[in-house]
């Protein structure tokens, strides 16, 4: 019902109660209308499992953009990672085959450098570093390079490697695993470089002792890749210039790089074959010994 009494008709209360509503109504309407005129737009409240709903959209946007780009960085890693692979691969492919056509086109040459008494067993795949206990046959001179602890100099001098004679071993050949490669002396890093490397100091092919033979298995022509193939039974030709040695294959092993003892003298004449494993790997080296067939 419409009070319609005056102003005068109205206590002091009551006139304090309507200045006090016309002053909300007031403020009502300023805050409504915006600062440059605009009306006010009223804010629509969504209930709380609605909100929690729009709000889990919202997060899991995220995330899937999140994981797209995290996809996305892998898998430009792993691309990369396989054309650095690939790239690698084909450089030594490269190599391979740069040497193998060097040694056609000069299938006697043998290495001039000395081959250097190490701690390690030949046909190592990497290039010897600067020190003392480096590969036999590195080009790199004792001299320069820091003493180890405990070993005089003298200890590692050079040997110069022998004359080949009538009865130095000059080729390799086993039909099983497709090998014909020249024989050097020496089985050093640059020695190994040429072909297959005769140890300085093991016996020549027929003679009593223990022949020792190295060769690389992933580098510089891959001579002995197949190596790990060649079973127990299988018949290794060495030749010396025009007479060739027939041994059969009677044990295989694979052991550490520090592991000497194959290098030890032979009282039967016996062949030591030596190259790396596993291949492209190289922690290890594998070990096939024959023995002089009748």
């Amino acid at each position: 019902m419409t009070d319609k009494r005056t102003i005068d008709e109205l206590s002091l209360a009551e006139l304090e109660a309507l200045v006090e509503q016309r002053r909300r109504i007031e403020r009502a309407r300023q805050f409504a209308e915006g600062a440059e005129g605009r009306r006010f737009r009223p804010v629509t409240v969504l209930p709380a499992n609605e909100r929690a709903a729009k709000a889990s959209r919202g997060a899991n946007k995220r995330a899937f953009l999140r994981d797209r780009v995290l996809f996305a960085i892998e898998v430009s890693a792993v691309i990369g990672l396989l054309a650095i692979i690939v790239g690698s691969l084909t450089n030594l492919q490269t190599l391979n085959q740069q040497v193998v056509q060097a040694r056609a086109a000069t299938p006697n040459a043998t290495a001039p450098n000395p081959a250097v008494l190490g701690q390690e067993l030949p046909g190592s795949s990497f290039p010897p570093s600067n020190a003392l206990s480096e590969l036999p046959g590195s080009s790199f001179a004792p001299e320069s390079a820091p003493p180890a602890l405990g070993v005089r100099p003298q200890a590692v001098a050079a040997l110069p490697l022998p004359t080949p004679g009538p009865r130095s071993p000059t080729r390799i050949v086993i039909l099983a695993i497709n090998v014909d490669w020249p024989i050097v002396q020496g089985d050093g890093w640059e020695e190994l470089k040429q072909g297959i490397g005769h140890r300085v100091g093991s016996v020549n092919p027929g003679e009593r002792g223990n022949l020792i033979l190295s060769g690389h298995n992933d580098v510089y022509g891959e001579p002995f890749r197949d190596l790990e193939k060649l079973d127990v039974g299988k018949e290794v030709l060495v030749y010396a210039g025009g007479t060739s040695f027939r041994y059969v294959v009677k044990a295989k092993r694979v052991v550490t790089p520090t592991d000497l003892s194959v290098l030890a003298p032979s009282k039967n004449p016996i062949i030591t074959l030596i190259t790396c494993t596993p291949y492209r790997v190289d922690t290890h080296r594998l070990i096939v010994i024959g023995e002089l067939a009748p």
